[in-house]
C-alpha cells in the first residue's frame, strides 16, 4: 500500500490544525447512536417478544438504513451519521429485512428511527463540546490511539502513516467506524496484485472504500466530513462526472447489501450513458448467484458487458486492512461475480463513417454476437481451470 498522501498534503494539514473538536464531537455523536440503538432494541422486544434478534443483528439493521439514506437523500449540509428525511429505498430494504427475520411493523419502526435521528440532530446542533485534546500513540509498537485514557485501534496504522497532526482525526474515525459497526465489513479487493497497476495511477479509482480499506490513492468513502483528510473524495453517489479525467477505470465493489448495488447498477448505467465521452470502464466484483438478484442480471445482459468471471469462494481473495490480527486479513467472503463494462464498443461505433440503418444493426448485431462470445470463453476458461459456478452470498 502506498498512502503517503499526495502533493496536497501540505494544505491539508494547515486546514486540520484549525479543527479543534472532531473527537469531543465524535464521542457526543457516538453516545446518541448508542441511544438509538438502545431504543430501537427495545421497541423490537416490546411487539415481538418470541423473536429475539442479537445486538450485532440490530446494529446491522440500523446501519443498512442510515446508508441507505446517506446514499439516496443526504446533502452537503446533513450530518454525517444521522440523516434527516424520508427514504424509499431504505424503508422499502427496512422491510425486507424485518420480513426475512420474521417480524413485522416496519413503516411504524422506520417512523422510530427517523423520529430518533431528528431529535440526534437537534441534540447535536445545540451541543457545544469542549476542544479536543490532542490524540497520543501509546508506542509504536503497540500502536494504540490514547484519548483521555480511552485507548482505540490505530486501524491500518492510519495515524502513525499521517503523522501527529492527524492522530485527532484518525482517532475521530476509527471511532465512527467502530460504534456503527462497521470493522470488519469493510473488505477490499487485492488489487496490488490482481491489476499490477500502482497505487498511486491516476487512471484508477476505488468506488466503495475507506481512508482504512483502499489501495489506490484515488478512492470514495462513505464519511467525507473526515476522510477527506486522508484523501477521500467522498461517496461515489455524489461523484460530479463533469470533473473526471477520460479513460478512468472505476474499480466497484460495493457493500453486499441488494439496494445499494442496485443503487449502484443504476448509477453506473447512467455514467455509462451520459458521459461516454469521458470512455469509463467499470470493474464490478459483487455476490454471483443471489436468487432473484436483479442487479447483476441487469450487468450480464448489459450491451456495455466487455467479459464476466464466476469465482467460486476461496478462489478470489478480499483484504482487510482494518484486521489487528495478520492472520484475518485475508478473507473469501463468498463465490464473486466480477464484471467489466466499458462504452468502448459504442464508442467505436459512434466514430465510424455513417452507415445506413441497416448497417448499423448488423454492426449492432456484431457487436454483440463478439461480446457474448468474450464473455462465453471467459467463462468456460474459468470453469475448466477453477470449476466456477453461480453461488449465494452466505
Amino acid at each position: 500500500m502506498n498512502h503517503n498522501g499526495s502533493s496536497s498534503r501540505s494544505e491539508k494539514t494547515k486546514d486540520i490544525i484549525s479543527e479543534k473538536r472532531l473527537v469531543e464531537t465524535e464521542l457526543y455523536r457516538k453516545k446518541l447512536y448508542e441511544r438509538l440503538l438502545e431504543s430501537i432494541s427495545t421497541w423490537l422486544f416490546d411487539r415481538n417478544a418470541r423473536v429475539r434478534l442479537t445486538e450485532m443483528q440490530i446494529a446491522h439493521i440500523v446501519l443498512r438504513y442510515v446508508f441507505n439514506k446517506k446514499a439516496t437523500i443526504s446533502t452537503s449540509t446533513s450530518d454525517p451519521v444521522f440523516i434527516v428525511g424520508t427514504s424509499d429505498l431504505a424503508r422499502r430494504q427496512l422491510s425486507i429485512d424485518l420480513k426475512n427475520a420474521r417480524l413485522e411493523d416496519s413503516d411504524r419502526l422506520a417512523d422510530k428511527i427517523d423520529d430518533e435521528i431528528k431529535c440526534a440532530v437537534r441534540e447535536l446542533r445545540f451541543k457545544n463540546p469542549p476542544d479536543d485534546e490532542q490524540v497520543t500513540l501509546s508506542s509504536e509498537t503497540d500502536g494504540k490511539l490514547v484519548y483521555r485514557g480511552r485507548y482505540q485501534e490505530d486501524f491500518a496504522h492510519l495515524a502513525q502513516r499521517y503523522g501527529p497532526k492527524y492522530y485527532n482525526a484518525a482517532y475521530a474515525l476509527g471511532l465512527r467506524y467502530s460504534y456503527v459497526r462497521l470493522t470488519g465489513h469493510g473488505l477490499a479487493r487485492k488489487y496490488e496484485e490482481d491489476t499490477k497497476r500502482s497505487s498511486d495511477d491516476p487512471f484508477a479509482c476505488e468506488c466503495f472504500a475507506s481512508s482504512f480499506n483502499h489501495y489506490f490513492d484515488r478512492y470514495h468513502s462513505a464519511f467525507e466530513d473526515l476522510e477527506r483528510w486522508f484523501g477521500s473524495r467522498g461517496s461515489f453517489f455524489k461523484i460530479k462526472w463533469e470533473d473526471e479525467p477520460s479513460n478512468m477505470t472505476y474499480y466497484v465493489c460495493p457493500p453486499f447489501d441488494e439496494s445499494l448495488m442496485q443503487l449502484c447498477v443504476d448509477h453506473v448505467f447512467d455514467a455509462l450513458k451520459n458521459h461516454a465521452e469521458l470512455r469509463p470502464t467499470f470493474v464490478f466484483s459483487i455476490p454471483g448467484t443471489w436468487t432473484n438478484f436483479s442487479a447483476l442480471e441487469q450487468l450480464k445482459a448489459s450491451s456495455w458487458l466487455q467479459d464476466f468471471i464466476d469465482y467460486p469462494k476461496g478462489k478470489l481473495p478480499f483484504i482487510d486492512y482494518m484486521a489487528t490480527r495478520e492472520k484475518d486479513r485475508i478473507i473469501y467472503p463468498t463465490d464473486i461475480c466480477v464484471l467489466t463494462l466499458s462504452t468502448e464498443s459504442r464508442n467505436d461505433k459512434a466514430s465510424s463513417p455513417s452507415r445506413s440503418e441497416d448497417d448499423d444493426n448488423q454492426k449492432h448485431s456484431d457487436d454483440t454476437t463478439t461480446a457474448k462470445s468474450t464473455r462465453k470463453r471467459r467463462f468456460n476458461e474459468t470453469n475448466d481451470k477453477d470449476e466456477s459456478k453461480k453461488i449465494k452470498l452466505d
